[in-house]
């Protein structure tokens, strides 16, 4: 590699690699503090459960760092009259920006992979700790699996086929109650439950009731059958969150499942498309910062540089979570509500670099 190459390449990472840690410093510090205003939460219990956060903003701030670097790098460079120097040599913007691209190419691959293999485990560690040691509801765990959901919640273990928030519903629903020794006491079997005027009610099933006076179990069905059971839909809602434990094979196959069953899989559409896009906003940004990084004149220093990529960053992510919540709600389709930003603001990427080139 060439001198200039690494001179480039050095003052490009160092710059990244300043407002990436800088970003997430700034957000962790605005969660943390926001939180110390809420007297429910420890500090300790706050900070353990925010750097479990870190991957999540890492990954959401990869973008916005990679543009903040890449106007700082050019914007430098070209007030520095040192771009002038390399179109002198035969040293063009194209190979630059080439050197950049490399960089930040990097880095999407690494978002997506952290996305998909990193996210997850982190998302399920930091459930489990907000539920049991914030919440201090010990007894609580959530898996989702391919082909079922298993809730726990006290002396009970609830089995799942899928849950609809908006109709407050659960189909294919499954009650285990045990006994202080954990010996299984009670099956209750429904089709669906459905949630009124603050009480549960199956509908269509059978209970099944192990006694130890008896050697063979009591089965008797119903048609409707009220039942006492302390969650609430808000409760099983976190259902909805856990998708974003599952890695995306998983969430494929879940997305397959509760789609044969005849339910709304937009919004984990939505959130399957959004990952790979996320990972690609990073290169958004950097041909994004082009045009805003080159100067003809000393002008503006590296706080105005610093403002208009934030400006940049901040109409993006408007856009970006408008765009998202039109796929969620079916306005949009889901994989053009995840990607439309991204090729808009390529476009106007493309246009604006081709101005400053005529």
């Amino acid at each position: 590699m060439r001198l200039l190459d690494r001179y480039i390449l050095g003052i490009f990472v160092r710059n990244l690699l300043l407002a990436l840690v800088s970003m997430v410093a700034l957000f962790l510090f605005q969660i943390i503090f926001s939180g110390l205003l809420d007297p429910h939460y420890t500090v300790s219990q706050l900070v353990y459960y925010h750097i479990l956060n870190t991957p999540q903003i890492m990954v959401q701030s990869a973008g916005p760092s990679v543009l903040l670097a890449t106007v700082m790098t050019l914007a430098s460079l070209s007030r520095s009259y040192e771009l002038v120097a390399c179109y002198s040599i035969g040293v063009s913007l194209k190979r630059v920006m080439g050197l950049i691209f490399g960089v930040v190419l990097s880095v999407s691959v690494l978002s997506w992979v952290m996305s998909d293999r990193v996210l997850p485990p982190f998302f399920k560690i930091r459930t489990a700790y907000y539920m049991r040691e914030i919440e201090k509801r010990q007894d609580f765990f959530l898996d989702i699996r391919r082909d079922k959901i298993w809730y726990r919640s006290k002396n009970m273990i609830y089995n799942l086929q899928r849950f609809d928030h908006q109709l407050k519903t659960i189909y294919g629903m499954s009650i285990y109650t045990f006994d202080e020794d954990f010996n299984l006491v009670e099956v209750v079997e429904a089709e669906r439950a459905e949630f009124d005027q603050g009480n549960w009610s199956l509908l269509n099933g059978n209970v099944t009731v192990f006694s130890p006076e008896s050697q063979f179990p009591l089965i008797q069905g119903f048609k409707r059958k009220k039942v006492q059971i302390a969650e609430t839909p808000h409760d099983f809602q976190e259902i909805e969150k856990e998708v974003d434990g599952l890695r995306t094979p998983e969430l494929q196959r879940y997305i397959a499942r509760i789609k044969e069953a005849g339910a709304d899989t937009k919004a984990y559409e939505v959130k399957l498309h959004s990952r790979l896009s996320l990972s690609f906003i990073p290169i958004v940004m950097c041909f994004l910062a082009v045009p805003f990084s080159l100067k003809t004149r000393r002008e503006g220093g590296v706080a105005k540089d610093l403002a208009l990529g934030l400006g940049v960053t901040f109409f993006y992510w408007l856009f970006y979570s408008v765009s998202l919540s039109l796929g969620t709600s079916g306005a949009l389709p889901p994989w053009l509500a995840a990607w439309l930003p991204s090729i808009l603001f390529v476009a106007l990427a493309a246009t604006l670099i081709a101005r400053k080139r005529s």
